[in-house]
């Protein structure tokens, strides 16, 4: 398996420049929360599932317009988030991409337990670059020698776990592993197939749905994978929790939940419970 890592080249240089990019924004993002000092301006602080990016800003700007507060976010993968929570940054809310993330937060007392909901779900599907002549109608056609570079996220990242266990159920991974470069998170991976960075990525549906250089080969079955939901909840230590308690609430009605159904999420009511 390919590891991300400073001078490691598995196709050109383009994937050097996103890990080197990966790795500094890692680093810099505690500091690019916003301290204590701004928990007077009112806005809510939200950090957020990189695959939430598009859908979830668009929900927010109708939540500000109903006259509620300004929300403003941090987008990363849900694993990096949660670390951030431990270690005290300053936010109001977190909406993660698996339910073991949010868990373990909730395991440290770092969440309004009474304010969790399992909010949405997603798809987990086969992205190539949208000029790919590659038919992908099942796990072992990525086995084929076109796909030289794998594109997978990290393995303590949501979008990597779910696409790991399904390569693996599948029977598939072991021929895989060897071809996989993983990413910081889902959109890395989203973005390395836009350029042609790797010939496959596993991303989700509402990913390659954002992105009009790549498309869809195929379509992991439901039953290859842990059930793909999403969790938000306000936090134990908000600075502005009746506004995000409300915010989360928002998000669970029918304007907000249209939004996501229209970007490709299974809606809330769809959920199994």
């Amino acid at each position: 398996m390919y590891r991300l890592r400073r001078g490691r080249r598995p196709r050109g240089d383009g994937v050097t420049r996103h890990i080197l990019f990966a790795t500094f924004a890692a680093a810099s993002l505690l500091l690019l929360l916003p301290p204590p000092a701004r928990a007077d301006s009112g806005e809510v602080l939200v950090l957020a599932a990189a695959s939430l990016t598009e859908s979830l800003q668009a929900v927010a700007k109708a939540w500000t317009a109903k006259g509620h507060p300004r929300v403003t976010f941090s987008f990363d993968a849900s694993s990096r988030l949660a670390r951030q929570i431990e270690a005290g940054a300053p936010a109001d809310a977190f909406f993660s991409a698996d339910l073991e993330w949010m868990d373990e937060i909730a395991g440290r007392s770092l969440v309004d337990a009474a304010s969790r909901v399992n909010l949405l779900g997603n798809t987990l599907v086969v992205a190539v670059p949208a000029a790919s002549p590659l038919a992908v109608t099942r796990a072992e056609d990525l086995a084929v020698p076109a796909v030289v570079h794998l594109g997978l996220a990290g393995e303590s990242v949501p979008a990597g776990r779910y696409g790991q266990a399904a390569l693996t159920r599948l029977g598939v991974w072991d021929a895989l592993s060897p071809r996989v470069v993983r990413g910081d998170n889902v959109r890395t991976v989203l973005g390395w197939v836009a350029t042609g960075e790797v010939e496959a990525g596993v991303v989700y549906g509402t990913d390659a749905k954002v992105e009009p250089r790549v498309k869809v080969a195929w379509t992991f079955p439901e039953s290859s994978h842990p059930s793909i939901v999403y969790p938000a909840a306000a936090l134990a230590q908000a600075p502005h929790a009746a506004s995000a308690r409300e915010f989360v609430v928002w998000c669970q009605g029918d304007e907000a939940q249209r939004v996501f159904a229209d970007a490709g999420f299974v809606p809330m009511k769809q959920l199994k419970r």
